[in-house]
């Protein structure tokens, strides 16, 4: 089970990977000052889900991969609900693609049952 720490770490990592200075993603994202990525980082604070895809963007992340990891940690209930429900809405960009091309080999025969 994925935490609000775990998400904290997850960020953590990725900022560091970007490169990007904490002011910079904060502007990019639309907080006002670097601080909230601080209390972010630190668990002081969760990601506004409404923030997920400007941050995602900012870090070079697939937004349906951070939104997973936000939806297991503060809101499971609402994440195993939309997971028996609508489990293709919280696959990655590249996940989907690989359906999409199944779905078209299928289509065209290059699969037999």
């Amino acid at each position: 089970m994925t935490t609000s720490q775990d998400v904290a770490d997850y960020l953590t990592t990725l900022i560091k990977r970007s490169g990007k200075t904490q002011a910079l993603i904060a502007r990019e994202c639309g907080f006002a000052t670097a601080n909230m990525i601080t209390m972010l980082k630190k668990n002081q604070s969760k990601i506004p889900l409404g923030r997920v895809p400007a941050l995602a963007k900012s870090l070079g992340v697939d937004p349906g991969e951070m939104l997973n990891h936000c939806l297991q940690a503060y809101e499971p209930e609402l994440y195993r609900v939309l997971a028996g429900i609508l489990p293709a809405m919280l696959i990655s960009q590249k996940e989907f693609k690989i359906i999409q091309a199944l779905r078209i080999a299928s289509k065209s025969g290059a699969f037999s049952t």
